[in-house]
């Protein structure tokens, strides 16, 4: 008969199939130590049933001791005993490893395989097994394959935070120290903590002004107060204590404590070492303000420039008249698979990251009367034979060129060792276009191409996939400066949406055998034919053929096919790079955008054929919404579209705690912090919950009759971690084509606060306000720009809390995004910096070199889209989507600087109405006010998305949708839509999907 006697209770051993060891497990992969190892003790908390403990042989008594790393409430032990075992033994239980108390006893023990589970109670954070004698048989030692204990870590009860508790001011304090570095228990870092000995140590912090205090929070090591005081002054010579905290134990813990008053420092006082520690040790020093209950009105802000140093004009400029006349346009380009009318072109070939890139000088002698253009070409790495030039279109949708320019044999500067330096000249002597006398002359135009030949020679083993490729497509006016988008000065300036920071235009066309037409519908020059379900050419046999029917661009008086305007290309409108960008940027761009492609948990590439980042594998931990970038921003864009009973995995839930911070943005949930995150990569940190939408119909009419129905939504949050406080405050989002980001970013506030108008002092009924974020790079706050409530200020921002927060990547000045009370995610997150400071800046010159979205060439002339934009003025929608802004030069990028931009948006937060708030947070201006989105690009973003849904949750399914959710500001711009007849409705919308 087995006995087992508990300190405070009889035990009862039970199967181990019936454990009830339903709490979290506390010992696996602890720090542990025996008092003899024949194998190491570690084995028994690695949890494999392969491996064990094994101690000394017929060594009586032998110990086995686990440090759970903090004090824990315990509830159960169970122990699987390899066949040598012991007859008897005890459980103990201690703090600080010296002092131990009696747990359970074992006794009557039987030789062979077995599982022991014995319930235990109390707070302890070391537990020592002791086996006193061996069972009958075993005469070797004592060995154990898992030694498992169960119950729940301790901290100091957090109370549900009131939503009137505001952000941590703690982050922007001056510290003082008795001893050590102070300044690391306030840089939000739980990888760096404030250490200092002796029972009086303390912290001071100075807040700078009297500011209300609400409440405090101290993330303690191991090492910690046993008696400690927090104090508060106004001339850091009076002090008033606060609070008084006693009985403080060894091991790591959380106290919270609830403030009252308004104060300008702050003192942590030690009074007295809690038993087993050396010193004092802080994590984390958190001091709360009050928050905010309605958002700021000053017409009058005080801010920092985003941006302090002012360029130069010229550096801006990618060209320069040489003394002799001669006109020298620099560029940069990169390999493409095909030539601009194939859609392969407009994507990226395999290690596209690995010295692909070239630069180029155009010098254009024409201005001196000279048949010549000069191309100075240089290879990010040496070609093995000379390049080839063509020039001279015949044949824009063919790649048709006249004239295969002429290329020197031998390069100009030969390469290093390395296969840098190389450079070769292009010489193009006459004008080979169909008609042309051949003399090149200022005015006229000009097109070339090159094809690359990489390597040291034929087969570098340093070029990894293609050897060979084809280039960008250069178009310039001779006599001229820049390069040129399309061939037509003026309609390459109507198309710039970005200025000289604009995306090329995509242009290609889908091929499509002659034999294989369902018919040639001559009356309105297209062609019907089948297509696949990637929309390119298949044969009528295939699964997933689809009759289509589209424009032919040209037909089969050379060829033996069509070329038809299919869009084939138009998904990746979003993902080119800005036409002026200058040769280092663009190989900066390149390794921003393997990042963005890259998945940081796998490490591979999103596009197959690429070689998997090792350097990033496993960086994406603890908690997240996706494992990348492109996850969430699909083909540079808005993600998924939200179903009926689906909430999108692309699309997160931004939480609140009702209040707001100073600067009127949304202060975070305070157990689960800045949004709902939905994946944890460790088990010990809760998935924080799943997000349900479905939709209630909403009809209504215009006023000439036409019924029209919208979607509103209604959301259910499942809240799967139980230790957070209910979820009352949300926000939907949809993620944002990122196209053009830096250009925005690089408009100077000044032109951002010319509308700024919170008041509507002017009383035409708008008042949009500029929002305001405060970082810790600078005393004042900045003008923010990015978001959909405009919570970011620059892109280093914007991306720096995507990585920590949507993706589990922690950097620089970021940290694991736990709220205040979420003890795991604290105790178990990474928070030191995973991703490199030089990956985070790739991954940002990434963001700010995307080109801003070109206008369709084709439609910008068209009269329904000239009418709807004249319709775009009369309703007043160019009162929040302003038409035009500048930049000035003081971005670090020069492709943006000196832009005249249209991306019609004015960066400002407008009140939108009832119908389109959230609930974020207690107030209801601060609901109904969304940053007015950028329209550039809306008409690619069915292509790009795979849907056309728009606004912050995706609600709306078209455009018009979306033109008849806007309310508040924006009311009487509906109402006027609401008023058009159907032709001047289409013609507005045509406007739209123009841009």
């Amino acid at each position: 008969m087995r006995n087992i006697v508990c300190a405070s209770c009889v035990l009862t051993l039970l199967s181990v199939f019936c454990s009830n060891a339903i709490a979290e497990l506390l010992s696996e992969e602890k720090s542990v130590t025996a008092s003899t190892e024949v194998q190491s003790a570690s084995l028994a908390v690695d949890n494999d049933m392969g491996t064990r403990w094994e101690s000394s042989h017929q060594t009586d008594p032998s110990t086995f001791t686990i440090d759970l790393g903090t004090t824990s409430e315990l509830e159960e032990v169970v122990l699987y005993w390899e066949a040598a075992n012991a007859n008897t033994y005890n459980l103990e239980g201690s703090n600080d490893g010296q002092g131990w108390e009696l747990l359970a006893e074992y006794s009557d023990g039987e030789f062979g395989d077995r599982t022991d589970i014995l319930q235990v109670s109390g707070k302890f954070r070391y537990i020592r097994l002791n086996g006193l004698t061996r069972s009958n048989g075993n005469f070797w030692g004592y060995s154990i394959y898992e030694f498992q204990v169960y119950g729940e870590p301790v901290y100091d009860s957090v109370e549900e935070t009131p939503s009137n508790v505001g952000r941590n001011i703690a982050l922007d304090a001056s510290i003082l120290s008795s001893l050590g570095e102070g300044n690391f228990a306030i840089d939000g870092l739980r990888s760096t903590a404030w250490e200092a000995g002796g029972d009086t140590a303390y912290l001071l912090l100075d807040i700078g002004e009297p500011t209300e205090l609400t409440k405090a929070i101290i993330d303690w090591g191991e090492d910690n107060a046993a008696s400690y005081k927090i104090q508060a002054s106004n001339d850091g010579n009076e002090w008033e204590t606060l609070v008084t905290a006693d009985d403080g134990q060894y091991g790591s813990r959380i106290d919270s404590h609830k403030l009252s008053g308004s104060y300008r420092y702050l003192r942590i006082q030690g009074d007295e070492l809690s038993e087993g520690s050396s010193h004092y040790t802080i994590w984390e020093l958190m001091l709360f303000d009050k928050a905010m209950d309605s958002t700021p009105t000053d017409s009058l802000l005080s801010y920092m420039p985003l941006f302090d140093e002012t360029y130069p004009a010229g550096e801006a400029q990618n060209w320069y008249i040489k003394e002799d006349g001669t006109l020298v346009t620099f560029a940069s380009g990169r390999a493409r698979s095909r030539h601009e009318s194939e859609g392969s072109f407009y994507t990226f070939p395999t290690f596209y990251f690995e010295h692909r890139t070239f630069g180029l000088e155009i010098h254009d002698h024409t201005p001196k009367g000279e048949s010549l253009i000069e191309i100075y070409y240089s290879p990010e790495y040496a070609h093995y034979r000379s390049p080839e030039c063509r020039s001279a279109y015949s044949n824009v949708y063919r790649a048709d060129f006249n004239n295969n320019a002429r290329f020197e044999v031998d390069p100009l500067v030969e390469a290093d060792e390395d296969g840098k330096g190389q450079i070769w000249v292009c010489l193009i002597t006459f004008d080979a276009h169909d008609g042309d006398d051949g003399v090149l002359e200022v005015g006229e135009w000009m097109e070339f191409e090159f094809q690359q030949f990489l390597g040291k020679d034929n087969g570098d083993e340093n070029v990894e996939g293609q050897a060979i490729y084809y280039t960008n497509t250069y178009r310039i006016q001779l006599g001229e400066p820049g390069i040129y988008l399309v061939n037509d000065s003026d309609i390459d300036e109507s198309i710039r949406a970005g200025g000289n920071a604009t995306a090329v235009p995509i242009i290609a066309g889908d091929s499509v055998p002659a034999s294989e037409i369902i018919s040639e519908n001559l009356s309105d020059k297209t062609l019907t034919y089948y297509a696949g379900a990637d929309g390119a050419w298949t044969s009528g046999g295939s699964d997933d053929a689809t009759e289509v029917t589209y424009p032919i661009l040209d037909g089969t008086g050379i060829y033996d096919s069509y070329i038809v305007e299919s869009g084939i290309a138009d998904w990746t409108a979003n993902m080119q790079e800005a036409s002026n960008i200058h040769w280092d940027t663009h190989n900066i761009f390149l390794r921003g955008r393997r990042l963005f492609h890259t998945d940081f948990k796998s490490g591979d590439h999103e596009e197959e054929g690429n070689p998997r980042f090792a350097e990033l594998t496993e960086l994406a931990t603890d908690l997240k919404v996706q494992h990348s970038c492109f996850a969430c921003h699909i083909n540079n864009g808005r993600g998924q579209a939200p179903e009926n009973g689906y909430f999108s995995e692309t699309m997160v839930m931004k939480l609140g705690s009702g209040g707001l911070n100073v600067q009127g943005q949304a202060l975070p949930h305070h157990y689960f912090g800045h949004l709902l995150q939905t994946v944890s990569s460790d088990e010990k940190i809760e998935v924080e919950g799943q997000v349900v939408v479905t939709y209630e119909e909403v009809v209504n009419h215009y006023d000439d009759g036409t019924e029209y129905t919208l979607r509103k939504p209604v959301y259910s949050i499942n809240k799967l971690d139980g230790k957070g406080s209910d979820i009352v405050y949300f926000s939907p989002r949809m993620p944002q084509p990122i196209l053009g980001l830096g250009l925005l970013e690089a408009v100077p506030e000044s032109e951002i606060l010319e509308w700024h108008d919170p008041n509507d002092s002017d009383e035409n009924g708008i008042s949009g306000r500029a929002a305001l974020v405060k970082e810790p790079t600078g005393e004042l706050p900045y003008v923010a720009r990015f978001g959909w409530k405009a919570s970011h200020a620059s892109l280093t921002s914007f991306t720096r809390d995507a990585l920590n927060s949507d993706i589990g990547v922690t950097t620089n000045g970021g940290s694991a995004d736990c709220g205040y009370e979420q003890i795991n995610c604290w105790q178990y997150s990474e928070h030191s910096a995973e991703l490199s400071e030089e990956h985070l800046r790739d991954l940002v010159v990434y963001l700010q070199a995307l080109g801003a979205p070109p206008r369709n060439p084709g439609s910008v002339s068209r009269d329904s889209v000239l009418s709807g934009e004249k319709l775009f003025y009369e309703a007043g929608c160019d009162s929040c989507h302003r038409p035009e802004m500048s930049t000035d030069h003081s971005h670090p990028l020069a492709e943006l600087r000196g832009n005249t931009i249209y991306p019609y948006t004015d960066l400002l937060l407008h009140n939108m109405g009832e119908g389109l708030a959230d609930s974020l947070s207690e107030s209801a201006d601060f609901n109904q006010e969304w940053r007015t989105p950028p329209l550039w690009g809306l008409g690619m973003s069915k292509a790009v998305n795979g849907h056309s849904n728009l606004l912050h949750d995706g609600r709306a399914r078209t455009v018009e949708e979306a033109i008849l959710w806007h309310a508040g500001e924006a009311l009487d711009s509906r109402e006027k839509f609401q008023s058009m007849s159907i032709s001047e409705r289409t013609d507005l919308l045509d406007f739209l999907q123009s841009l």
